[in-house]
C-alpha cells in the first residue's frame, strides 16, 4: 500500500457518510442492448445509492469549460464497490440527474476519493 492510501484513504468516507448528501449513482454499464428499429443503444446498470457532497462549479475554475449550472460531485469510491467512475455515468439527486461529465480521481495504489463534474439534464 502507499502512502496516500495509508494517510488520506480512510478520511473521505466518514466525511462524506456525516456531511452528505442522498444521491443514487448509476453507473454506464459494460455493454447495452442496440434496437435496430429506433437505433438506439440502451445500456442498463444497477443503481446505487450513495451519500455525495455537491457543490458548484465556479467556470473559471477549469479554464471556462463548464456551465454555472453543472456539479462537483464529491464521492468516495468504497460506495461505489471501488469501481472508477466514467464519463457518462450519472447521479440523481432531489429527482433531478446529471451526468458526468469529468471524473478526476485522487489515488494512491487504488482511488481514494472521486471529483467529478456532472451536468444536469
Amino acid at each position: 500500500m502507499s502512502r496516500v492510501d495509508d494517510v488520506f484513504g480512510p478520511l473521505p468516507g466518514p466525511m462524506i457518510q456525516e456531511w452528505g448528501q442522498v444521491a443514487v449513482f448509476r453507473p454506464t454499464g459494460e455493454s447495452g442492448t442496440y434496437d435496430p428499429e429506433t437505433g438506439v443503444v440502451t445500456v442498463e446498470a444497477d443503481p446505487i445509492t450513495v451519500k455525495v457532497v455537491i457543490s458548484k462549479v465556479d467556470p473559471l475554475e477549469y479554464g471556462g469549460l463548464y456551465q454555472a449550472t453543472d456539479w462537483k460531485v464529491m464521492i468516495d469510491p468504497a460506495q461505489i464497490g471501488n469501481r472508477y467512475i466514467q464519463v457518462g455515468d450519472s447521479f440523481t439527486v432531489d429527482g433531478k440527474t446529471a451526468r458526468v461529465l469529468n471524473p478526476v480521481t485522487y489515488r494512491g495504489d487504488g482511488p481514494v476519493f472521486f471529483v467529478c463534474i456532472a451536468r444536469p439534464q
